[in-house]
């Protein structure tokens, strides 16, 4: 019989889900064109002026307190990368793109239901806002934001 997945990995997972099943309409601006577990430079890309494309990654940093006997907290980063385009106005597109990643890691992360953010981590937050292009890659119609989220994890080491 296989392990369980680590903590850390369903964590990234459940992100990712929860990106992938926004939907644009009362409660979101955009629909994501893709929601990747890779790293990919502007030019090769893949996303349209209506669907911003994300990529999920843990982030470095963070630290492991022990909490118990065989029990520890693991307070760690999920980073959340994207690329929205517009030639004339990628500010309006970053921050409603920005906008829909918070709002939805914050809904799940009230979540009650098993498997959700709010279930499978003992704090979901984000404590800093997102570093951007700074308007860079505007001339290309494009704009790249790098939202960092904060988790924290309880557990044993079997289970982190």
């Amino acid at each position: 019989m296989a392990p369980t997945n680590p903590l850390t990995q369903q964590v990234i997972e459940r992100v990712i889900t929860v990106l992938e099943d926004i939907t644009a309409g009362d409660d979101f601006f955009y629909t994501p064109f893709a929601v990747i577990k890779r790293y990919v430079h502007w030019r090769e890309a893949r996303f349209t002026a209506t669907k911003p494309l994300y990529m999920v990654f843990r982030d470095s940093g963070g630290v492991i307190t022990a909490i118990g006997e065989n029990l520890y907290c693991e307070d760690y980063f999920i980073n959340i990368k994207g690329y929205v385009q517009d030639p004339s106005d990628t500010v309006t597109k970053l921050e409603r793109a920005i906008r829909d990643i918070k709002k939805v890691i914050n809904d799940d992360s009230k979540g009650e239901t098993v498997g959700t953010l709010g279930t499978l981590a003992a704090a979901v937050t984000i404590e800093e806002p997102p570093e951007t292009d700074n308007g860079y890659l505007s001339l290309e119609g494009i704009g790249f934001f790098d939202q960092r989220i904060r988790v924290r994890i309880d557990g044993d080491f079997g289970e982190l």
